[in-house]
């Protein structure tokens, strides 16, 4: 298992054109064009309850995938548990929609107080992501995700630093008149679809 890490980031929920004039005009910074299916699990709505989620990611064309699982910090701030497995045993987790979680994120929920073994798949999710960087400090990604007959478009920017990443996030929304709306996490706008 990789070592938990916080992951810092702003995120804005995207009009349709907001969504093509950035990736249109930030063409020449996107080092990485990917899809990514994200699907989500749960036990009986507990790690939801307590604001967590869990994910299998698997990303085309690569022969591994992950488990992560989020455990908010603060409204800014994610601490993650990865687990990284071949994709094939992932896409057989996916195909039963149910899976017995690894020894590693079994531990982080238990420091958590949270005792499960296994969980059910809740919702699932496909975006193409574009994404690279802007400076040392910011990461711009740019997601299209589709979701039970749903697409929705969304900016996150992430940064190692909130403080000089914040007027820089700030000052592109300026820039394209974009209404600050900050999104709810994919699972949590994947499950009010359902």
């Amino acid at each position: 298992m990789q070592m938990p890490e916080i992951e810092k980031e702003f995120k804005n929920l995207l009009t349709k054109e907001q969504y093509t004039s950035l990736v249109e005009d930030y063409k020449d910074v996107f080092t990485k064009d990917v899809t990514q299916t994200n699907s989500y699990y749960d036990y009986e709505g507990l790690l939801q309850e307590h604001k967590m989620a869990l994910r299998i990611r698997i990303v085309e064309g690569k022969e591994t995938g992950e488990i992560t699982l989020k455990i908010p910090q603060s409204s800014l701030e994610v601490l993650e548990f990865t687990e990284v497995l071949p994709v094939e045993i992932l896409n057989q987790y996916n195909n039963d929609k149910q899976f017995t979680l690894p020894p590693s994120i079994r531990k982080a929920l238990e420091k958590e107080g949270i005792s499960l073994q296994s969980v059910m798949q809740t919702a699932l999710l496909t975006t193409h992501r574009l994404e690279g960087a802007l400076s040392e400090n910011e990461w711009l990604v740019l997601d299209e995700s589709h979701y039970n007959g749903n697409i929705d478009f969304e900016m996150e920017m992430e940064v190692r630093s909130l403080e000089l990443g914040e007027p820089v996030f700030l000052g592109i929304l300026a820039k394209y008149n974009i209404e600050r709306r900050q999104a709810e996490s994919k699972i949590k706008r994947a499950l009010s679809t359902r």
